[in-house]
């Protein structure tokens, strides 16, 4: 406990970029009362995370980057060990001088590290599960890991995120789900008038425009979306496609420029368009209509609940949480991942369907926001925190007396 009574909470970060796990820990420490917590932040110096952090006034220290990742061969695995160990005797001696009352990891791989650094300590940690676990042999270990370590608690963005993670292990009550939220004023209904967004495309009001906004990468379905356009650009001379994002991680900039190479042999070039990334997304959901999900996994989807916000209506794929907010053909569209007839087709169906398309989204404003709103989620971050912070006063108390009895019978 910090100097000032407070419950000092240690965050770990694995990465200093910053993509939707960090703008989810943004949100917390947005929303963190300081009268009861002093939250300090580490991750690595590279990219923005560290700026934001400190632009809300919190605490934040470099770390070195967590370099261990999945790998497939033993050799790799291997190597991987060392990196790792460097990650937690580095976070152990972080922990020993800060004296945190509560680790909150904002990735398995943090939460690995964190719990391995926090042995002996009596720390609570948290650890935020943002992804779906993959199947692989270090996916039992993380499970086994979890099991077997007493102050342990793993909070997943959505149920299917949360069953993934158990697999077959007995985790009950280790793993709960907190979706997470959006702050909905930041997302204002959609106004009759010309869009800046489209105007920015050079797209007129009686052209159909789909968005697809994220960060570029395999996992969100691009390339099958842009064939998809494709395929029923004849029968829809007025539909454009626009890109909103970029690549967050160096991986993928092949996939990019797959991408990019997939838009200039398309035929209709000039109706597929890259607007990179947004500060504030909110003008192109306005000028949107349909935003579009084709993610091949998706342990969340943020951006559904920001576009149902503007009053924007959405089309995403059978997959992780998303049917955990979107209700198939009432507040928004579902199709199978991979289908991308169905795509084609689906897309197609809705741009010939206005009046459908409006009550969707008129029902999901209304109704399915509330669900996922930004005071929601930060209420219950701070119930779990007290939670915990509760426990861990209960267990000091008790080994406090503990330590006070066995001295006395010396």
């Amino acid at each position: 406990m910090s100097a000032f009574g407070k419950t000092r909470i240690l965050y770990v970060n694995h990465t200093g970029l910053v993509s939707g796990a960090e703008k989810v820990l943004i949100d917390i420490l947005h929303g963190l009362n300081r009268d009861l917590y002093e939250p300090i932040v580490t991750c690595p110096a590279h990219g923005g995370l560290a700026t934001e952090v400190v632009a809300l006034g919190v605490a934040w220290l470099p770390m070195p980057a967590m370099e261990a990742r999945f790998a497939r061969r033993p050799g790799n695995a291997l190597r991987a060990v060392a990196p790792l160990f460097r990650s937690v005797a580095w976070l152990r001696k972080l922990i020993r001088t800060l004296s945190p009352d509560l680790i909150h990891a904002n990735s398995v791989r943090a939460g690995i590290v964190s719990s391995l650094a926090a042995l002996g300590t009596g720390t609570p940690v948290v650890w935020h599960v943002h992804d779906t676990l993959p199947r692989h042999p270090v996916s039992t270990a993380i499970r086994a890991c979890v099991l077997l370590m007493r102050g342990t608690q793993v909070v997943a963005i959505s149920n299917a995120t949360a069953v993934k993670f158990c697999g077959s292990f007995p985790l009950g009550k280790k793993v709960r789900t907190i979706y997470n939220g959006v702050e909905l004023s930041r997302f204002p209904a959609r106004q009759s008038g010309r869009s800046a967004f489209r105007d920015r495309l050079k797209i007129s009001d009686e052209d159909f425009l789909i968005c697809a906004i994220g960060q570029i990468c395999e996992r969100k379905g691009l390339l099958e979306l842009v064939e998809a356009v494709q395929r029923i650009s004849a029968q829809a001379p007025r539909m454009h496609l626009a890109i909103v994002g970029k690549v967050v991680f160096r991986h993928e900039e092949k996939y990019l420029d797959a991408l990019l190479g997939a838009v200039t042999a398309s035929g209709i070039a000039d109706r597929l368009h890259f607007a990179g990334e947004l500060r504030d997304v909110s003008s192109a959901l306005q000028g949107a209509d349909l935003l579009v999900l084709n993610s091949r996994d998706e342990p969340f989807g943020l951006v559904l609940i920001e576009a149902m916000a503007t009053g924007t209506p959405v089309l995403a794929t059978r997959v992780g949480g998303i049917p955990e907010i979107v209700t198939d053909a009432e507040d928004g569209w579902l199709v199978e991942s991979g289908d991308t007839a169905a795509l084609a087709m689906k897309i197609l169906d809705l741009s010939q369907n206005r009046g459908m398309l409006w009550r969707a989204a008129e029902r999901a404003q209304s109704i399915t926001c509330s669900r996922f709103s930004l005071d929601r989620f930060q209420g219950d971050i701070a119930r779990l925190y007290a939670e915990l912070s509760a426990n861990t006063a209960v267990k000091r108390s008790v080994l406090n007396r503990t330590e006070l009895a066995r001295n006395a019978n010396h």
